[in-house]
């Protein structure tokens, strides 16, 4: 376990409440795998479990005089295709249980276990409305690039044709439009005469 897991445990209390961990079931994947050599498979799931459990009470604040409150269960699956299986195509984990009716039971376990179902803020799965924050500001903010930046260019762009100020470029251009018509002229007054 690292800080993020504690993290993530911290986070579902805060969001939902201790009495979430009431409606939880711990799932460990990968059971198939062997345990570490010199250990039995159910010492070490054992082992596994618990530290796993004393992580999560003390991440969601459970004190050890409420551990009897907050019974936490956990099953082992595997879904990988090196699972062992029975006759009736069934996996099977290396302690001899099948793991998907076992899922069942837990979760059977969790749903009947009495405790009040948990209430969850719609505020909290919808998040804020983004369309609602600061939505009064947009004429406003219209009003002001209208009057400061539309007007503006309208105003620079009159000030410069009063003036008749022509920019270094526009004036090369008409230069050289100016001096294609008078060689159009030209070579069409040679034609005529030619004509």
């Amino acid at each position: 376990m690292d800080t993020l897991d504690e993290q993530v445990i911290r986070a579902i209390t805060n969001s939902f409440g201790k009495d979430i961990w009431r409606r939880s079931l711990v799932v460990l994947t990968h059971a198939q795998l062997s345990p570490p050599d010199g250990i039995d498979y159910n010492d070490f799931f054992t082992r596994r479990s618990e530290a796993l459990l004393r992580y999560i009470h003390s991440g969601a604040g459970i004190n050890k005089r409420e551990y009897g409150d907050f019974p936490l269960p956990i099953a082992l699956v595997e879904n990988s295709g090196r699972c062992k299986t029975n006759e009736h195509g069934e996996k099977i984990l290396p302690d001899g249980t099948l793991w998907v009716p076992n899922l069942m039971k837990e979760i059977t376990v969790v749903i009947s276990n009495g405790s009040s179902p948990t209430h969850v803020d719609q505020k909290l799965i919808d998040g804020p409305n983004p369309n609602n924050r600061r939505k009064l500001f947009i004429p406003l903010i219209l009003a002001v690039e209208y009057f400061l930046v539309v007007k503006g260019i309208r105003r620079a762009i009159h000030a410069d044709i009063a003036n008749g100020k022509v920019d270094d470029w526009e004036q090369r251009y008409r230069d050289l439009v100016g001096s294609r018509d008078l060689v159009e002229q030209k070579g069409s007054t040679s034609r005529n005469r030619k004509a």
